[in-house]
């Protein structure tokens, strides 16, 4: 008995008073009265008397007394035994329902996230799902794709029309001033026009930097490369460069969905080159250098003024604050602050050890009132963080959900501490940290820090960085006093942790796709200055095998046009210039193909025909042809001919699946089924992406749809102001017509080239005369035989002289267009250049 209870850890007081809780069934019910009048000897036994009290029965000893308590212990003692051994049973039972409800959980889970399902199994899901047809969705989203990939090619057409007509202005106002005397020119503008020399010598180059930098904006594979091919010595200014010139310093929708995809990859990349948290955390890792400059945005600096400015303004007010912990420092002060108030040499004893120092009271006094000042001060820095989390911007919190998934994806069993370092590590010390220690670097104070406020910001941020951490201090450690506080931290900074990460994506929060800049109506600008524009060239050209491996490529087509990387400008004839960023290149809409069409509508037939079908009870696993066999019986008996078709059809895209080797009936067609499956067990999460992605489709037509009415617009705008600049500069004077010599033409270096036989060039006339603004007509005889006349173009000549074509390709004979524009400008428009 005493192990018993002593093994159950059972009161025998208690114990006792259970048995009157008990129900009536668990002790037995007392007999009805009347029905046995015999006396039981052991009726005793069932009422329950207080053993201790007196008996009124005077033949009772106390040896029946002591028997009767026994008797009555042993009684309670089986009762309690058998309560217990049952709540034993119903836990045990509960437990091991648990285990099972959970382990089934688990492989359903697995299933559907590996698609490890059989027929039944996913038609036992598909019926315990609402009824949807999806297949309109889908259809829904290829006919938006159809649209806009018409719209988008018809708007390029137009772009490219824009600017034509755009660059046709240009050319002609340019040649304007080339008719015009021009020729005195100030010093000033001399100087100015020899630091654009690259520009200068070469119209063109203007374009094609415009083109670099464009490319290598939007498309952020070739910088999240690029950053790990530059030197050290480079890296921060190449940063510099990237983050804030080219996505800017201000926070826009755009730069930000850019800059943010070009972090993705970077971080891809650093994790495919780790092995574990200390290489990405190093110190020669990339990702962390490019947070500190992204950091340095307008967005980020906000932040740090609004959380850190108030506690670091209230700091600092605190002149005497001083948050040393070191014992002997501690020490010396106290002899320090004695011997400036006494003017007497202080009577301790100095040249001690640490622990001699901490048995002084005052030392003792002192490190307690300061560790409990910097664990107030941390409380207040660690509250304003954790309330400030819906400001944090959001490009940090989604770099860090980048680098948690990332992370996981490439390393599946890391520990979850570690995943929370490496959160904290980005959000906390590469950002936060760095504002504590030197806040006056962010502009968050403007009052210069002294000596002793500067050391105590360290002494802050070195224990936020262990509850950051979540690690103590180790026992020796001045600042080990700290280490419940770190441990009471851990709750709250764990919601923390675990809420940092959930944003949106970027397509969602900031309402930015990669078709969008199909339809912005003003084009993106940078400034930059001349060094960054060679720098970035030099860097691109000595690393083009590496950052575009294809011959195709278009970064290579633009390098082939920029050429050769110039010298290094000069720092007196370094300025920054502005950029307007243009594609060169037609955006192309990904498109599904053939195939993967009939896979989508096969997928899209099946699963009806699945939820339709009633589930066959049998142990056997079935396939999926056993299925469709099924269905037309289960279709012919109820005169289904809707599900009858569906199945034909699937069969007639199974058999074209498999001749173009997607699909096999020797496995049973395992592979589709596996696609099936995991659409299936993700349903909801598709459904939510494809309702989006009809919005997003949606969206993106109406506005290509209204940027087509804007490029019209101005393609008239344009084309009207075209033809007013023509019809100024270029009406007919009042000499209409002009005669010269073939021998004369020759002279001008008009003619380069000719057809005309050398006996028939002295009697060659040529009469050139203009009726239309602009346009010449060009009528010739040789030999006193007219020729078919010719038209000539101002602005089509222009145009060829601007893209470095200098011949002219006419009927018998070829033209200088340089010499061909000079001899219009000089006849038609009665000034010579």
């Amino acid at each position: 008995k005493t192990q018993f209870f002593a093994r159950f850890d059972i009161n025998m007081s208690e114990a006792l008073e259970t048995i009157e809780d008990l129900p009536q069934e668990e002790v037995g019910e007392a007999l009805p009265e009347g029905e046995d009048n015999e006396v039981d000897e052991n009726a005793h036994l069932f009422q329950w008397k207080n053993p201790i009290a007196a008996s009124n029965d005077p033949e009772e000893t106390d040896e029946d007394r002591l028997l009767y308590y026994k008797e009555r212990e042993c009684c309670v003692l089986l009762l309690e035994a058998r309560r217990i051994l049952s709540c034993m049973v119903d836990l045990r039972e509960k437990e091991d329902e648990e285990a099972w409800k959970q382990k089934r959980l688990l492989e359903e889970k697995n299933k559907k996230e590996t698609g490890k399902m059989s027929c039944q199994e996913i038609q036992e899901l598909l019926q315990n799902q609402p009824d949807d047809d999806m297949s309109d969705w889908i259809n829904r989203i290829q006919e938006l794709k159809r649209l806009m990939v018409i719209q988008i090619r018809n708007n390029y057409l137009l772009d490219r029309d824009l600017s034509n007509l755009d660059k046709k202005i240009a050319l002609l106002i340019k040649n304007k001033g080339n008719v015009q005397d021009i020729r005195l020119k100030s010093s000033r503008k001399k100087k100015v026009t020899e630091s654009k020399t690259v520009f200068a010598a070469d119209p063109r180059k203007l374009e094609h930097y415009q083109n670099f930098f464009y490319l290598l904006q939007t498309e952020p594979r070739y910088l999240a490369k690029c950053v790990y091919l530059v030197n050290a010595e480079q890296m921060e200014s190449f940063l510099e460069t990237t983050i804030l010139t080219l996505y800017g310093d201000a926070y826009t929708p755009r730069e930000e969905f850019l800059i943010l995809k070009l972090f993705q990859l970077a971080i891809q990349h650093e994790i495919s080159m780790t092995k574990g948290l200390s290489d990405f955390v190093g110190g020669d890792s990339v990702v962390p250098k490019m947070l500190i400059t992204y950091n340095r945005r307008k967005q980020g600096t906000e932040y740090l003024k609004k959380t850190l400015q108030p506690l670091l303004s209230s700091l600092m007010e605190k002149t005497e604050l001083n948050l040393e912990l070191h014992p002997l420092i501690i020490y010396q002060g106290i002899i320090n602050d004695q011997e400036m108030e006494t003017g007497q040499k202080s009577t301790l004893e100095r040249g001690i050890s640490q622990e001699q120092a901490l048995q002084n009271p005052d030392v003792k006094r002192i490190l307690t009132a300061r560790t409990q000042e910097l664990e107030r001060i941390c409380q207040s820095f660690l509250d304003g963080i954790i309330r400030t989390i819906d400001d944090l911007p959001y490009g940090i919190r989604w770099i860090t959900k980048q680098l948690r998934d990332l992370y996981l994806k490439a390393m599946p069993n890391a520990a979850k501490e570690d995943i929370i370092k490496l959160q904290m590590y980005f959000v906390y010390y590469r950002f936060i940290n760095l504002a504590i220690v030197t806040p006056d670097s962010f502009n968050i104070v403007d009052t210069d820090i002294p000596a002793v406020a500067r050391k105590n910001l360290v002494f802050i941020a070195k224990v936020l960085q262990n509850v950051f951490n979540f690690r103590e201090f180790t026992a020796n450690d001045n600042l080990a006093g700290l280490n419940e506080f770190i441990n009471r931290s851990k709750p709250a900074l764990l919601r923390y942790v675990d809420d940092v990460p959930r944003v949106e994506d970027p397509e969602d929060h900031l309402q930015v796709t990669r078709y969008n800049e199909l339809t912005h109506q003003t084009k993106p600008v940078i400034s930059i200055s001349l060094h960054e524009i060679y720098n970035t060239h030099s860097l691109v050209a000595k690393h083009l095998d590496a950052l575009a491996p294809d011959k195709e490529d278009p970064l290579r087509q633009i390098m082939v046009d920029l050429g050769a990387p110039p010298e290094n400008v000069s720092e007196e004839d370094d300025r920054e210039i502005q950029l307007t960023l243009t594609n060169r290149f037609k955006v192309e809409v990904e498109e599904e193909n053939e195939i993967q069409k009939l896979i989508a509508e096969t997928k899209e037939l099946v699963i009806p025909i699945l939820r339709l079908v009633p589930i066959q009870n049998t142990i056997q696993r079935l396939t999926l042809m056993d299925i469709l066999e099924y269905g037309i019986k289960h279709a012919t008996e109820n005169n289904n001919r809707d599900l009858s078709n569906k199945i034909n059809q699937v069969l007639e895209n199974l058999g074209k699946l498999e001749k173009e080797d997607v699909v096999s009936k020797e496995d049973n067609y395992e592979s589709f089924i596996h696609d099936v499956a995991l659409e299936v067990a993700n349903r909801s999460a598709i459904r939510e992406q494809q309702r989006k992605e009809i919005i997003r489709l949606t969206n993106t037509l109406e506005n290509l749809t209204k940027y087509e009415g804007f490029v019209r617009d101005k393609i008239k705008e344009y084309q009207e102001y075209v033809d007013q600049c023509i019809k100024q500069t270029y009406n007919p004077s009042a000499k209409k017509s002009f005669k010269f010599s073939y021998k004369d033409l020759s002279k001008r270096g008009v003619i380069i080239d000719s057809d005309v036989p050398t006996l028939s060039r002295g009697k060659t006339v040529f009469n050139i005369s203009s009726t239309i603004p602009g346009s010449y007509e060009v009528k010739a005889k040789i030999a006193g035989i007219r020729a078919e006349s010719m038209e000539l173009r101002i602005d089509d000549l222009l145009e060829k002289q601007f893209n470095g074509i200098d011949r002219l390709e006419l009927d018998q004979i070829t033209l200088d267009v340089n010499m061909t524009i000079r001899l219009l400008n000089e006849k038609f428009l009665g000034k010579k250049k």
